[in-house]
Order: structure tokens, then sequence, then C-alpha cells
């Protein structure tokens, strides 16, 4: 519960809200067994994001290799490589809502997607790729770093219509782009009111394959904001409550922000995340044995009490 508490916080300060928890493609939406046995990810070495707070919700920067112990289902696991405030590139994909659902809201998300691109992005070494989802998912661009190519793009959808397929449009991501940039931190943004209503895999699957890709998610939710006029106060419902839980459980988290004030707000605390991240890589001492494997991050040898390590929480094994 400190942990949970301590990152509320922490969003809060940047929200100002009353958070109550925290080229062109087509698809099917059809994911068998089939696809995901194509994917080949070794777990020879683990890559760990990792984000430091204290108490007050800042960023803890000034911290080395010995400040961290990293466990793998409580034992303590040696750190093979680290990197202090990590400038590894980035590969972002933002997958926007287009179903029926978030129709109001369409504005509401492109704009919200346009201000993230231009904080994001920094040179020519992030790439962003844009997805869209509703019955089905498309790849509207392929990663690049061509800024003005993607918002263009982004301005041009005009239609939102059909039902919503969010995990298979972020296991698709995880799938067919993330498994294959091992050189580079990956992250997915999904702008979406929360509710997946036609997805042909569940949230565990599209969990487990994230946290295998070792991708990040984080999730903006539109579901209190429709062309910025505020529809009601953000709840945690159980399409919340399961967006939550992709988001935490692989780093990530979400946010709820109802008016453009607190939607840019909301895209500085995704910005710094990325920017203010360690990575630590480690060796697995435990096989590839089809289990889940918890991961735990522990700050140690600090005078300032009570840091909080955000990263994913675990992997499967196999």
């Amino acid at each position: 519960m400190k942990k949970l508490g301590a990152l509320l916080f922490f969003i809060s300060i940047y929200l100002l809200l009353p958070l109550t928890g925290h080229m062109q493609q087509s698809s099917n939406s059809s994911f068998g067994d089939e696809d995901e046995a194509v994917i080949k990810v070794t777990t020879s070495n683990i890559n760990l994001p990792v984000s430091v707070l204290n108490e007050k919700g800042r960023f803890v920067t000034n911290l080395k290799q010995q400040n961290f112990q990293v466990y793998e289902n409580n034992i303590l696991q040696p750190i093979i490589e680290f990197h202090s405030q990590t400038d590894l590139p980035l590969n972002v994909a933002l997958l926007m809502d287009t179903s029926t659902s978030v129709r109001n809201r369409l504005e509401f998300e492109k704009v919200s997607i346009k201000s993230f691109l231009g904080t994001v992005l920094q040179g020519k070494r992030d790439k962003v790729a844009f997805y869209t989802f509703d019955t089905a998912v498309q790849m509207r661009e392929d990663f690049t770093n061509d800024l003005q190519k993607v918002l263009s793009t982004v301005d041009g959808l005009k239609v939102a219509n059909g039902q919503t397929s969010f995990y298979d449009a972020v296991f698709k991501v995880c799938r067919d782009k993330m498994a294959r940039a091992n050189s580079r931190r990956k992250v997915i943004v999904v702008i979406t009111d929360g509710a997946d209503t036609n997805s042909t895999v569940t949230l565990q699957q599209t969990i487990d394959l994230a946290q295998k890709t070792e991708t990040t998610v984080f999730g903006i939710s539109t579901k209190g904001g429709a062309v910025f006029r505020v529809e009601g106060t953000p709840y945690l419902n159980a399409d919340d409550k399961d967006l939550r839980k992709l988001c935490r459980e692989t780093g990530g988290d979400v946010l709820f922000p109802s008016n453009p004030e607190e939607l840019t707000r909301a895209f500085q605390v995704v910005t710094e995340f990325l920017r203010n991240q360690y990575l630590l890589v480690y060796e697995p001492t435990l096989t590839s044995d089809g289990k889940y494997h918890e991961i735990e991050v522990k700050i140690v040898g600090q005078k300032e009490k009570n840091l909080l390590a955000l990263t994913r929480k675990g992997y499967l094994a196999k």
C-alpha cells in the first residue's frame, strides 16, 4: 500500500485530479497460439527500465549501481549492466481508440496524441509508430522519426466507428514490433476509454506478452472528456481496473485527464518517466521453467528513506 500511495501521490501532483486509483495494414483481430509461437524472445538477459521516486513524488536521479538490488522470486540477482539516466533510443507506439464508444471524444484523442508527440520525441534516434483500433487494428504509420508525417496522419482521422479491440492492438504491437526491437526502450501509449469489447486475446495474455517483450504500457483515459467538456468525474469501474492492471504490471500507469491543462500534465508524467529512468540488466539465475517469475527492485545504501522503484512486476519464463 505504501508503494501504491506514493505512485498515486506523484501522479496527482502533475494532474491535480481527485484520483481514485490510479503504410497502412489491417488485422482481423484474431491472434491464436500459432501467432504467439513465432515470438522468440530470449530471457538470458533481462532489461529493467526503473524509475525511482521519493516520498514527495520527485524523481531521484543520483543513484549508482550499488544502490540497486534486483530480486527474482525473492532470490537476489547479479546486475551485469547499469545505465544511469539512460538515453537509449525510444520506440514509442501510439495506439488510438477509434471505436464507436469514443466518437464524441475523437477530437480529444487527436489533441492528446499531438501534444504527446511534441514533447516525447527527442532527436532522430527516437521513433514513433501510430496505430488505430476499433473492430480491426490498423497500423497507420510504421516506426519513424518524421514527426510531421505522423501529425498529418493523426489530423486525417475523421470517423470513429465499430467495436473496441484494445487488447488485440497491444498484443499485435508487442508481437509484430516490440519483439524485434531489442536494443531500444519499448513503450506503448494507449489513448482510450478503456472498455475492450472485441478482442480475441485476454487481458492476461496481453500482459504476459508485454512483459516478455519488455514493453512498458501507459494509458491515457479519455472517459472524462468530450472535446474538452467534462462529462463526469473519473472513477474506477471494471474497465478502468483492467486498464490500470495492464499498465502497472508492465511498469507504467494510467491517467485520467478531462481538459487541456490536465492533459498536458498527464503527458508530462509519461514523458518524465521515460526521460528519468535507470536501466538495469541482469542474467536470471533461475531457468526458463514456463512459470511466472516475480521481479522486485529495492533501493539500498541511501540516507533518504522510503524510495520507490517502479518497474514491471515480472515475466513468464518460457
